[in-house]
């Protein structure tokens, strides 16, 4: 599938690789944890063992089964909701974006690559790309490829807490569901305030990340209240699920219950 984008023809979003914020290697322990304890439950064992083994069974069955749905709906084949982050995301920048952009924890850099199908800016994607996550700068790369960007978007390894780049140097900067992941920050307001600082006077900014959970950024009246310290010229937060629909299954806490966005202009 192809689409027209600044005069130019590019794949699809959906030939991109988007990768899944749910990761598969969650799934697959839970499903083998389901297959061994389902044969021990069957097993010519005492009634008692077998009695527990299907009790845990059972529960890493239910617990399977949560995290599997989450999979799908943040599938481009089910949900899609990691575009619909990216669209809110960037779509919160405004209709004005010139210039040069940064997003921070590119992850599959799909968000680079869309930004850059959206407006005529330079992307520069940069992420740690640990061992934990299932990314990779190559496939950033192909992404871009894939997309027809890949002469105005760039990937770099780099830490968040600490951005290799000059004061001011971008005029947008995004982030999808990163700071909260960033071990190198005791505060995660920290990482904001070092997003912001690259970022150029009246340059617009959006993030999407666990701002109302009280383990990352304290209350969210104390977040505001940073944000209002920062001297910004103008900077809303609101939860994710008032700005656009999420499924009541993943409305729980460790999922999106407390994600939000902040959005803005410097």
């Amino acid at each position: 599938m192809t689409d027209s984008v600044f005069g130019k023809t590019i794949n699809s979003p959906g030939d991109l690789k988007y990768g899944n914020w749910i990761r598969k290697k969650v799934l697959v322990v839970l499903s083998l944890g389901v297959v061994g304890f389902g044969i021990l439950a069957v097993l010519p064992l005492p009634p008692i063992f077998r009695v527990i083994a299907g009790i845990f069974c059972a529960i890493l069955f239910v617990s399977f089964l949560y995290p599997l749905y989450a999979y799908y709906l943040f599938s481009p084949k089910g949900g899609n909701l990691q575009d619909k982050f990216y669209n809110l995301i960037i779509a919160s920048l405004g209709d004005q974006v010139k210039g040069s952009a940064l997003d921070i924890g590119s992850g599959n850099g799909v968000l680079a690559v869309r930004l850059a199908q959206r407006h005529p800016v330079q992307v520069v994607g940069m992420d740690y790309w640990g061992k934990n996550w299932e990314y990779s700068r190559t496939i950033c790369e192909e992404n871009a490829r894939i997309g027809g960007v890949s002469a105005r978007v760039h990937f770099s390894k780099g830490d968040a807490a600490s951005l290799d780049f000059a004061d001011g140097s971008f005029d947008a900067v995004v982030s999808n569901l990163t700071f909260h992941e960033v071990k190198s920050a005791r505060q995660k307001t920290d990482v904001v305030r070092e997003a912001l600082r690259v970022l150029k006077p009246s340059g617009m900014f959006a993030f999407v990340d666990y701002f109302y959970d009280s383990q990352y950024y304290g209350d969210i009246s104390e977040f505001q209240n940073f944000l209002q310290h920062l001297d910004l010229a103008r900077a809303q937060v609101k939860p994710l699920r008032e700005v656009m629909p999420i499924p009541r299954v993943l409305l729980h806490p460790k999922i999106l219950g407390k994600v939000g966005i902040v959005y803005g202009a410097k």
